[in-house]
């Protein structure tokens, strides 16, 4: 989740570049800092991340769809793209067995610190042997579209969907790229992406930090309606959405 204020536009040229930049952030956040990172769109937008504030947040201040859907929560769970292990923690304290999993050996270490039991450090692509382990899975944090097209998110749930039991549930967030919430997308940016053939909500984006730059990744941002579709003939199906404005986050509760 991104506060986007004053967007800049760029060149940078002389960044060192550095592959674990975010859980570098996430580590020094955990050991007291608060110096903010920023999102760096393909074409050179730049705008504020959320910072400490958000990833070391406690229960009451994190978005209520967050709050509101965790109570569908059951069983084992696994945290998938844990970051600094907010929700792992909270879940731990109310007594539930949680495994954080998150592809930054940073952002895993970040998380034992806090006080995380079990945390993995393993990409989300990579855990489809173990997924059958778990009863929830939550991809809180914008994690639905982690993997990054509409191809990719969807091949994933259906093969989620092939390795759990049939109680299994997903916690799936995102937010729409249509109301000003999501992270660097604009009225401008999804108006071109559809007219290249792409979903509005596709962006490439890398973190910037202290003079460094992390490596580029792909994200997907959906809006409920798409997020429908996209679950669509993976097996899956929408029970609930939780969140109530359209430019806030929402939480999506998905079954088979």
């Amino acid at each position: 989740m991104v506060v986007l204020v004053r967007p800049v536009w760029t060149r940078i040229a002389e960044m060192r570049r550095d592959p674990d930049l975010f859980g570098q952030a996430l580590l020094d956040w955990t050991r007291g800092g608060t110096e903010p990172e920023y999102i760096q769109r393909a074409d050179g937008l730049v705008v504020p991340g959320a910072g400490h504030e958000f990833y070391l947040a406690t229960h009451r201040n994190w978005p209520s769809s967050e709050r509101t859907s965790l109570r569908y929560a059951r069983g084992r769970v696994v945290d998938i793209g844990c970051g600094a292990g907010r929700v792992s923690l909270h879940l731990q304290e109310r007594g539930q067995h949680v495994v954080a999993l998150d592809a930054s050996r940073r952002a895993v270490r970040s998380a034992r610190l806090r006080g995380v039991k079990e945390a993995w450090c393993m990409s989300a692509r990579h855990i489809s042997r173990e997924i059958g382990l778990f009863d929830t899975i939550i991809l809180f944090g914008n994690n639905f579209g982690m993997f990054g097209t509409p191809e990719r998110v969807s091949k994933v749930l259906a093969s989620w969907a092939q390795q759990t039991h049939p109680k299994a549930r997903i916690l799936a967030e995102s937010t729409t790229p249509y109301c000003g919430g999501a992270p660097a997308i604009d009225r401008h940016y999804y108006q071109r992406n559809k007219a290249n053939g792409l979903m509005p909500g596709q962006i490439r984006l890398r973190t910037q930090y202290r003079n460094r730059v992390g490596p580029w990744s792909d994200w997907l941002f959906v809006s409920r309606q798409e997020m429908r579709q996209l679950v669509r003939g993976t097996g899956w199906h929408m029970r609930t959405i939780c969140g109530d404005l359209p430019s806030e986050s929402f939480v999506a509760v998905l079954e088979k």
